[in-house]
């Protein structure tokens, strides 16, 4: 081997060393020329990184076994789902392990064990008598289910000017990881032990683990500063939008306010502390200012092509054509040419406008950072509302945008319904 790669064979021997890779014992290759089958030596490389893994798979396969008690939370949030008429096939229980649950269908029974846990304590579901062990017990199925859920994208519009779907005030737009959810969860024990009214948390600082997106007009304010604010019971946010230029003071706002309990299960929140490493937002619309321009001038051209072409369709009738062909340009037919022509550009105006539905979508989950399947929760019409996203878009004009998000509504329970629902938010200002 030395000889084929050119080096020494202590060079060799020092990278088997070094890499954990045993030698042949002395007296080997006798053995074997003798015709023996000597036994390898086995290969020790990295067996300690071996054994770290293996203990891992153990604790993580331990970590999806539920006791009887939490076997009961889990069957009584089949049961109501089941009710709703949601399929479960693939959530029912193997051996007493947590199947591989589908993110919705987990994020459903979270929040059916907020919501319905005490009652089905009650009711005789859940076969014993509520105390803080039976609590503590639920929190250990919430800690187990809520990393396969999906998360929740809270919708924070502004308080002020807001009519039916309209604000033209800043949004924030907050993705409810786990790891978020762990950090509300110890923020309400800090303002319920100590008695405070609310704590807050700048959200600029934990913008990579929270996925915050602020959304606003950016022809007037460059930055909006906002934090989070923790109750009891509530979460909001407040912000200041900071304008460039100078002698404009700044402003504060306040935006929004949700429950907890309709959001998380805030009462079986395992107790733990997580560290978030700092990172630094801007404006959401403000780095996609040229793709919007440009999807604004696309929107112009398009409806104008399509305004003449339909309007050449529309108001001469082929018969009139052909006689003005056969009268002034004899069998050229120049006209009938050009209809031709034009409904020919008519399929590509439809494909065109495929495009451009594409890229509205594209865009419109860019800058709000909303995907298929989220689900986006906001006070909608003076109600809560909790849409699981099946539709992006945008409409952009010189006076702002209009967002639109459509999808599945949640019912009260937290179980995904039936019914559609639109959900628009629209912002004002020059990109």
């Amino acid at each position: 081997m030395a000889k084929e790669l050119g080096v020494s064979d202590v060079a060799i021997a020092k990278l088997c060393a070094r890499l954990q890779v045993p030698k042949p014992p002395r007296g080997y290759w006798a053995r074997v020329r003798s015709g023996q089958t000597p036994r390898r030596p086995p290969l020790a490389a990295f067996r300690e990184e071996v054994d770290r893994r293996r203990r891992e798979t153990v604790r993580a396969k331990s970590a999806g076994l539920l006791s009887k008690l939490q076997q009961q939370f889990y069957q009584a949030a089949l049961s109501d789902l089941k009710r709703q008429g949601i399929g479960i096939d693939q959530a029912e229980l193997r051996a007493g392990r947590l199947p591989d649950l589908d993110a919705d269908i987990a994020s459903q029974i979270l929040l059916l064990i907020q919501g319905r846990g005490h009652d089905w304590v009650k009711d005789g579901a859940v076969e014993t008598r509520w105390n803080h062990s039976v609590q503590a017990s639920a929190s250990k199925v919430v800690e187990k289910l809520m990393p396969m859920a999906r998360p929740q994208l809270l919708m924070f519009e502004s308080e002020g000017n807001r009519n039916w779907y309209r604000a033209s005030g800043p949004a924030v737009l907050v993705r409810l990881t786990v790891p978020l959810q762990e950090r509300i969860a110890s923020l309400v024990r800090l303002v319920r032990e100590h008695e405070l009214r609310h704590v807050v948390m700048p959200l600029m600082a934990c913008d990579h683990a929270w996925s915050a997106h602020h959304v606003h007009g950016p022809d007037t304010y460059l930055l909006l500063e906002s934090t989070l604010c923790v109750s009891r019971t509530e979460i909001w946010v407040e912000a200041m939008r900071k304008a460039w230029r100078e002698e404009d003071p700044p402003e504060r706002v306040t935006i929004g306010r949700l429950n907890l309990q309709s959001i998380m299960p805030i009462d079986y929140m395992p107790v733990r502390e997580v560290s978030l490493s700092p990172a630094i937002s801007r404006a959401a619309i403000r780095p996609y200012r040229e793709r919007l321009q440009a999807l604004l001038e696309l929107d112009r051209v398009h409806e104008m092509i399509s305004h003449s072409a339909y309007g050449m369709e529309r108001n001469v009738p082929d018969q009139t054509l052909a006689l003005a062909d056969r009268i002034w340009f004899g069998q050229g037919n120049p006209f009938r040419a050009a209809r031709k022509a034009w409904e020919h550009l008519q399929d590509e105006l439809e494909r065109w406008e495929s495009e451009l539905e594409a890229e509205r979508s594209a865009l419109a989950q860019s800058i709000l950072g909303v995907e298929f399947g989220d689900i986006v929760v906001a006070e909608n019409r003076g109600r809560f509302l909790r849409l699981s996203v099946s539709d992006v878009s945008l409409h952009a004009s010189d006076k702002g945008a209009t967002f639109i998000l459509n999808g599945t509504r949640f019912r009260k329970d937290g179980t995904l319904g039936k019914q559609h629902e639109t959900l628009a938010l629209h912002f004002e200002g020059d990109f």
